[in-house]
């Protein structure tokens, strides 16, 4: 237990914000904020007062949100952002703005991407990276020119502090506030047993792929000890009764060592959990004993990413993978009786009509139970963005973020194009 500490900002709220506009976005899967939850349990442990308001489960718009804080009466408000919350995100904090004198920080992959823009919404700093130890050290009351990991901007002067660093030992952290968020029963993933909760193993992965943002956790694997997930797994079976586990992990096979002990200690447990790995597994680091392993803890389904079946396309987002792996997963998952969903992505930018037809072909051919189609969006802070943007491909402009998900089309000002290197 860490002694209490005299914090400059005890009262602290954290908001995950409700896009109230968003269209085509996955509403069959909705976790809770977990990023959040690491944060209050940093500042917790410090004896601060905590709330989260997981504004998006309750589908709570802003004078909502609002009106909570108001009577919360926070010394400081953190705010959540990704692509498609970014937006709800900045109303709330001018509406903060113009009702409370209370310093409004975002966090998240698109205030990390972004943050160069962001102050012009009102907000007052934003944590890029890791938020866990830059928020804590905000609200220990440290200069702020002396916390890594910070943009902010005082006196019409705009200031950017050293990169954080990442987190090197995860077991360090303590294990996320679920205490503070709203009853796990709520959130869903498509669930067999309930109540579910979500957990990162590990974080950050080494593949280059030009599609993802890892301003957050990076590119460098860093796990957590087999028995440190296993203690957080106790907590929340013990303590929440939790009865299915979403593995979150970038590429929590990466160390397949590491990974098959996790899965025997869930084995010798016999806690008859749920185990659902859709986020997404890598298929060319799986081993046919590993996942009879996974079958005998429980897992009943993962995700295989696999974005293209053309392997110039493939190439070109430096994905490093054999596509002769996917269809040798496949098969031992089908042999094990674990449901598989294959992720495709359409509209990369060597895609041409026929490149698209070798995708849908490739996804009949392998035959995973079920093939995931979304479209391509630019993440900023993804290789590829920097590209489209550099080539005027934008169809929108990104700095609110965009009001549809992976499953909705729009406009483009990009014009047709007959061959990928045109």
């Amino acid at each position: 237990m860490v002694a209490e500490k005299s914090l400059k900002y005890r009262r602290v709220a954290l908001v995950n914000p409700y896009p109230y506009y968003a269209s085509g976005t996955n509403e069959a899967t909705v976790y809770p904020p977990i990023g959040l939850a690491y944060i209050a349990s940093c500042i917790e442990r410090l004896g601060a007062e905590v709330v989260i308001i997981d504004a998006n489960i309750f589908r709570l718009g802003n004078e909502k949100v609002a009106e909570r804080l108001a009577r919360f009466k926070p010394d400081i408000v953190g705010i959540q952002l990704n692509i498609v919350t970014a937006k709800a995100g900045m109303e709330l904090c001018g509406i903060l703005k113009k009702r409370m004198d209370v310093p409004v920080v975002y966090g998240g992959p698109f205030a990390s991407s972004n943050h160069t823009k962001l102050l012009d919404t009102g907000a007052d700093a934003v944590v890029i990276g890791e938020g866990e130890l830059t928020f804590q050290e905000i609200c220990e009351g440290r200069d702020w020119t002396r916390i890594d990991g910070m943009f902010f901007r005082r006196s019409g002067r705009s200031t950017m502090t050293k990169p954080r660093g990442l987190i090197e030992n995860l077991d360090d952290l303590p294990f996320p506030a679920f205490h503070l968020l709203p009853d796990l029963k709520l959130y869903r993933s498509r669930t067999r047993k309930l109540p579910m909760a979500p957990i990162f193993t590990s974080r950050g992965c080494p593949f280059m792929c030009t599609y993802c943002n890892s301003n957050i956790f990076g590119k460098r694997f860093r796990a957590r000890s087999p028995e440190n997930v296993m203690r957080e797994i106790d907590m929340l079976v013990s303590k929440y009764g939790v009865r299915q586990l979403d593995i979150l992990d970038d590429n929590f096979t990466l160390d397949l060592e590491r990974a098959e002990k996790i899965i025997d200690m869930l084995i010798a447990k016999g806690y008859g959990l749920a185990i659902n790995m859709q986020n997404g597994l890598r298929a060319d680091k799986l081993t046919p004993g590993l996942i009879l392993k996974m079958k005998e803890a429980g897992v009943y389904k993962v995700g295989i990413g696999i974005e293209t079946g053309n392997k110039e396309v493939l190439k070109s987002i430096r994905k490093g993978l054999n596509l002769e792996s996917v269809g040798r997963a496949l098969k031992w998952f089908r042999q094990a009786g674990i449901v598989t969903i294959g992720f495709f992505m359409l509209g990369f930018p060597e895609d041409t009509p026929s490149t698209m037809k070798d995708t849908i072909e490739f996804a009949v051919n392998s035959n995973p139970d079920i093939a995931n189609f979304s479209i391509v969006i630019p993440l900023p802070g993804t290789e590829l963005f920097n590209y489209v943007r550099d080539r005027g491909w934008l169809a929108e402009e990104l700095d609110e973020g965009v009001s549809g998900g992976f499953y909705s089309a729009i406009s483009t000002t990009r014009p047709p194009r007959s061959d990928a290197r045109q």
